[in-house]
């Protein structure tokens, strides 16, 4: 059951426009898109109507237990999403979508409804002589429900989280244990 404001249920029995509200949480720093015709401010963050947002599929639902899936498609004429999306792994990062209702100046209504929250599962581009298209395929949280949980002192395990990060590469030379906590 979503919980909604009065000032928010009052918009959504009237006739208030709204427009959405997509934050991605990329490796790096968040970055926001609006379907709206004008950037839109919201808890700090500027929602970008830089026209670079082409679409978003609604999520469909079914009876079933499953996990669900929908696409955002971004125009590639611009290299920074373009940058942002394939230059550094995104695979389970967090994309939060909101429904802003605007009021009469065109300002948002306290407390957008989170319509849901997904991660990013794949990106790819398409391209033909008329137009290029970065499609980001995203699930719900459920996608990762089997994930083993944890870290491990490995190499490899530090690197999935650091890339760059070489502190862990001789830790399989050490001789004696390594007591973590306590004494």
């Amino acid at each position: 059951m979503i919980t909604v404001t009065p000032a928010v249920a009052s918009a959504i029995a009237g006739d208030h426009l709204f427009a959405h509200l997509l934050k991605f949480e990329f490796t790096g720093g968040s970055t926001c898109f609006t379907d709206a015709g004008y950037d839109i401010t919201y808890n700090g963050d500027v929602y970008q109507a830089n026209g670079l947002l082409l679409g978003m599929e609604a999520p469909k639902f079914t009876n079933e237990l499953r996990v669900g899936e929908i696409s955002v498609t971004f125009s590639a004429a611009d290299q920074s999403v373009l940058a942002m999306v394939l230059n550094n792994s995104q695979v389970n990062r967090y994309v939060h979508i909101y429904r802003a209702y605007l009021g009469t100046s065109l300002q948002v209504i306290a407390n957008p409804i989170l319509l849901h929250s997904w991660l990013i599962t794949d990106a790819s581009v398409s391209s033909d002589r008329k137009d290029a298209e970065i499609t980001v395929s995203m699930a719900s949280e459920w996608a990762d429900f089997e994930a083993p949980r944890g870290r491990r002192t490995t190499d490899a395990s530090q690197r999935r989280f650091y890339p760059n990060d070489r502190g862990l590469e001789f830790a399989t030379q050490v001789k004696k244990d390594i007591k973590w906590g306590g004494e």
